[in-house]
């Protein structure tokens, strides 16, 4: 599925936490496209289709853990550049490591706080 340069702009997450899914969904849409996966056991073939601005990943996932996916991912010329979040519950500082290694581009930790405006005693930026 190739996209025009005027879509929404997609994320492809792949989380076993149904519940996560919906809260991020909240925070994302509509101003970006959320396809979620269960597991990243046909990883590969899924982003061929859907052809993802961004992939989310948590670590621990039911099959391939989500270093494994990465790897995977980077091996695919056609998916060098594409932004590889890990968004997970481990605050082990060895996966954060691994997350490099592996070639993740970003690490955030679960659970993530919403963007807010400022408040009163901060003031604009």
């Amino acid at each position: 599925m190739i996209k025009s340069p005027s879509t929404t702009k997609r994320i492809v997450m792949v989380d076993d936490e149904p519940d996560f899914f919906s809260i991020v969904r909240d925070w994302l849409e509509p101003r970006y496209e959320l396809v979620p996966l269960t597991d990243g056991s046909n990883l590969l073939e899924e982003l061929e289709g859907l052809d993802p601005d961004l992939l989310i990943l948590d670590i621990r996932l039911p099959g391939p853990d989500g270093f494994k996916l990465c790897r995977q991912v980077r091996s695919q010329a056609r998916f060098a550049s594409l932004p590889i979040l890990f968004l997970t519950a481990s605050h082990n500082e060895g996966d954060f490591l691994r997350n490099l290694e592996a070639g993740g581009s970003s690490y955030l930790t679960k659970p993530p706080e919403p963007p807010r405006a400022p408040g009163p005693d901060q003031g604009a930026a």
